[in-house]
Parts: structure tokens; sequence; C-alpha cells
């Protein structure tokens, strides 16, 4: 018995250094990017004025360069470009693709999501909360119903905007996408946009701020939608110290967030917001005050929710008949599995 509790001991800290690891190589790739990262921002960047045949005209800091075209680069500089330049000015070796142009984001969305509200397993309390907020905004007979019941429409401000916290893979995203599909379904064609907040950030100053600028036009523009912004807390952190162009650029993000939130009710009255993120204590203040409803997304805990996730996604493969009775998978079978969950502490 002893022997067995010491093999057992050992496969439990085998795996918490085998997890251990795969954070650590998540950072280290981390770091290797922020490293190419500013080490592309030490480089010069200018607007270029003008184009004529190899040579451009870029202003940089006030002063207006001429500078050469490599061949690679030729017909792709244009007028009002942003450019990379060399260490002493003298050609161009890379531009900035324009994010300002909205159809930059236009890829992030979905027209035709198929999740659905039969989809969503173990989380129907989340479910039916997140529907409350979000449905109304998104349904034209709804919306004018909650309209007319309403003398004062201030009230409506900042409506359909939601923050699901929990920990990661718990289905935030899932819930989000079922109420696009399950629209959609029913005869509001509903477009969702998944944006990450990692994304948003720019190692350009100012460009961050433009960025959720141009997300929310796109997705005023393809309204009815749901813009699902997952680790928010990447461009919604508390503020930090503003006397660095760092802190400055980090200060002027998440204003513009607000700045958008609080358009105003006959702005965004097509559009749900839903933020996502697994560290709700870094948020900002105002951008907590902003949201309509704080929501926690718990993972499954027992056993009844964990088996039917397991017999609910089992349902859609092929398994040995042996490990199955009927739909669902055999009660010995889930036994083995709900006995590794418990050991791993779910």
């Amino acid at each position: 018995m002893d022997r067995y509790s010491e093999i057992y001991e050992l496969e439990r800290e085998l795996m918490r250094k085998e997890r251990q690891i795969e954070y650590l190589q998540m950072e280290l790739r981390k770091c290797y990017q922020t490293i190419e990262e500013l080490k592309q921002g030490m480089k010069p960047v200018g607007t270029v004025v003008d184009v004529r045949d190899n040579r451009a005209y870029v202003k940089f800091s006030g002063q207006l360069y001429e500078v050469s075209i490599p061949p690679e680069y030729l017909g792709k500089i244009t007028p009002n470009m942003d450019v990379i330049l060399s260490p002493n000015r003298g050609t161009i070796i890379g531009f900035i693709e324009n994010l300002r142009d909205g159809t930059a984001w236009s890829y992030k969305i979905e027209k035709e999501v198929r999740v659905y509200y039969d989809d969503v397993v173990g989380l129907e309390y989340e479910l039916n909360e997140l529907r409350k907020v979000v449905e109304w905004i998104l349904n034209p007979l709804s919306r004018e119903r909650r309209e007319n019941l309403l003398l004062d429409k201030r009230l409506l401000e900042e409506g359909g905007s939601v923050l699901l916290y929990g920990p990661p893979g718990t289905g935030k995203t899932y819930m989000a996408k079922a109420i696009a599909g399950t629209c959609t379904l029913y005869g509001c064609k509903t477009s969702f946009i998944k944006v990450d907040g990692y994304e948003v950030v720019s190692k350009w100053l100012g460009e961050s701020a433009r960025n959720i600028k141009e997300i929310f036009r796109l997705a005023r523009d393809v309204a009815p939608s749901i813009l699902f912004i997952d680790e928010v807390d990447a461009i919604g952190r508390s503020r930090v110290d503003v006397t660095t162009d760092a802190g400055r650029d980090v200060q002027g993000m998440l204003n513009q967030l607000l700045i958008e939130l609080g358009e105003g009710f006959e702005t965004n009255r097509n559009i749900a917001v839903i933020f996502a993120t697994n560290f709700p204590s870094v948020i900002d203040p105002a951008l907590l005050d902003r949201v309509k409803k704080i929501l926690y997304v718990p993972p499954p805990k027992t056993r009844e929710t964990v088996k039917r996730l397991f017999d609910f996604y089992t349902s859609k493969i092929v398994l040995d008949a042996s490990l199955k009775d009927g739909k669902v998978l055999k009660e010995e079978v889930f036994e083995k599995i709900w006995s590794i969950i418990k050991r791993r502490r779910l």
C-alpha cells in the first residue's frame, strides 16, 4: 500500500511539473515575441509624402528624407503610408499595415455561426443570465418593446455590455457564439466578431486606440452583431503611470474603449459587447462601471455535469461499441474517467 501511495504521489508530481513546463514554454515564447517587437520598435518610422520611381520622400521627426525603395517594395509604397526606415534613414526596410482601415479586421467577422443554445451543456444558469442582458439588443421587436416601456431612454445606456470572468476553457466564448447562432437560426441574422485583447495592442504609439475605434466601427457596420473581446485585461487594465510613452498609450487605449461604450444607445443600439477575462481584479474600475452585468463562468465540478459533457461530445464522434451504451458512455467507462479527473482536482 505504501508503495502504491508513493507511485501515486510521484505521478501527481510529474503532472504538476509537466504543467509548469508548458506554462514556462508559453512565457518563453511571449518573451521572444516581445524582444522582436522591441527591436522593431527601435527603428525609425516615417510617413511617405511622395513616391517617384524607386525613390520616396519620407517625413520623419519633422524632416523630409529622400530614401530608396528596395525592388521587393516597388509598387507597394504609396503616399500617406507609414514605413520603417534603416538606421541611417537611407532606405525603406518595411512598412506597417494600415489598421486604420476597418477592412483590416473584416476577417474577424463570422456571419453564420453554427453554435446554438442546445450545444451549451452545464451552464444553463449562466447562459440564461447572459441572454437577459444581450438578446433583446439584437432582436428588433424586443428592443422596440423595451424602448416603448421606458420614458427616459438614458436607462438603456450601456445595455448589452457584459463581463464574463472565470478560468480558461469554461465556455465563455461558446456561450456568446451560441447567442449569435440561435438569433440567426430564428431569423435575426447576427454577426459574431471575436477579437483578442492582445491583438489590439500595437507597438506603434497611438495605434492601439485607433484599432479599438475601428473595431467598434466595424461592429456597427455589420450590426446586429456581438463584439466579443477576449482577454480584455490587455486593454482594460487599471491605469498606470502616464509620464512615459507606454503609460500614455495604455491610458489612451482605455479611454478610447470607454468612449466607444459611452457613445450612447442610439449609436450602439444593435451591438452587444461581451468582454472576457481570467483576471477580473486587474480591470479598471471605470470600465467595470460601464459594464451592465458581471458574470462568473465556473468550470464543471460535479460528477453529473462532467458526465453530461462527456455524453454530449462523445455522441458526436464514433467510438468503439464496448465504450458506449446507446448514445452515452457506459458507467464503468466514465467511472475511470471521473477517477482521473478527481485525482487532478478539476
